[in-house]
């Protein structure tokens, strides 16, 4: 292998724990953030989530101009009932997972054996697309990180305002709250840096889209796969890791029913990832970073979803135990 390769592989390994790391430190998972927003509280998660996203964007745009074709970026998407359905549909297979596919990533990190079940859900729902033709995305067009424009320019520079708002109204919350549970700016800030890198030089790094590959082949190809399994396994490492510094690592055995909402979970957001395309990791860290409305307005669709899902989970409830008494 040539040292120019072992040092991009060695680097893409190093982004993916860091990704892997912050994850799990984050707790960045759409559903989680969901349920706080449900709760009541004041979406310090989301807010979190514009940091890391902001942050990505600052890397995706000057690291386009100044090293394209090489660093690659998400191109953009029209907006359609294709888009709007996909990501509806991610955010109905992450409630049913109980998590998205960034947050099922946090949990097998911290010992919940049952989400190893999604990628094998993944892997149904690609293979049902794939073999019957059902779904089918955009096309996709030209971004505006393609190249220097004024344009560009004024993404650039509001990506820096929303990172800087961000930073300051967590600090401010912090200050506010002092008892309550700080959000880690700097680990959304790594995140966002390293997801970034990732995705612009290795744009289908997803274990998703490593299930979807090995779908379209009919088989895995370890010659072919081993990036993707190097970066798979940094991802899984450093999430292990900070569930472990945390000390919230418990092995938990499996049982029937979450496994079931796992495999399903995981063939819903397949069906959702062929229409956008992509997943809410890839929309957080690689199509909000470069500035396309496409994957903005799916993430806030995503986001909608799983938020009217739980409200309306949550409002059953008291009716339910209502009925039961």
């Amino acid at each position: 292998m040539p040292a120019v390769a072992v040092l991009l592989l060695l680097a893409l390994v190093a982004c993916a724990f860091l990704v892997g790391l912050s994850i799990s430190r984050g707790s960045t998972c759409a559903v989680t953030a969901g349920k706080e927003l449900v709760s009541g509280r004041q979406g310090t998660m989301l807010v979190g989530f514009v940091i890391a996203a902001s942050a990505a964007g600052l890397v995706t745009y000057p690291l386009s101009w100044l090293w394209h074709p090489r660093f690659l970026v998400t191109a953009d998407v029209p907006i359609s009932a294709a888009l709007v359905a996909g990501a509806m549909l991610i955010g109905i297979g992450a409630v049913i997972n109980d998590a998205c596919l960034l947050g099922t990533l946090a949990r097998i990190g911290q010992g919940e054996v049952r989400f190893l079940a999604l990628p094998l859900g993944l892997a149904i729902g690609f293979g049902l697309v794939d073999r019957y033709g059902m779904l089918a995305g955009s096309m996709a067009s030209r971004h505006l990180a393609a190249s220097p424009s004024l344009a560009g320019g004024l993404v650039v520079a509001t990506f820096a305002i929303s990172l800087i708002a961000a930073w300051l109204y967590l600090g401010r919350q912090a200050k506010l709250h002092p008892t309550a549970r700080r959000w880690p700016r700097r680990v959304m800030l790594i995140m966002g840096i390293s997801g970034a890198l990732l995705f612009g030089l290795e744009p289908r790094w997803t274990y998703s889209d490593a299930v979807h590959a090995a779908i379209v082949r009919g088989s895995m190809d370890v010659h072919l796969d081993a990036r993707a399994l190097a970066i798979a396994i940094a991802l899984v490492a450093g999430s292990i890791c900070a569930a472990v510094r945390a000390g919230a690592f418990v092995l938990q055995r499996p049982s029937l029913i979450p496994i079931g909402r796992s495999l399903l979970g995981g063939a819903v957001m397949a069906f959702g990832g062929t229409l956008i395309p992509g997943g809410n990791d890839s929309l957080l860290l690689a199509a909000i970073p470069a500035g396309t409305v496409s994957g903005l307005t799916a993430y806030a669709i995503m986001t909608a979803t799983v938020c009217t899902l739980l409200w309306l989970a949550k409002a059953r409830r008291p009716m339910v135990s209502l009925s039961a008494g």
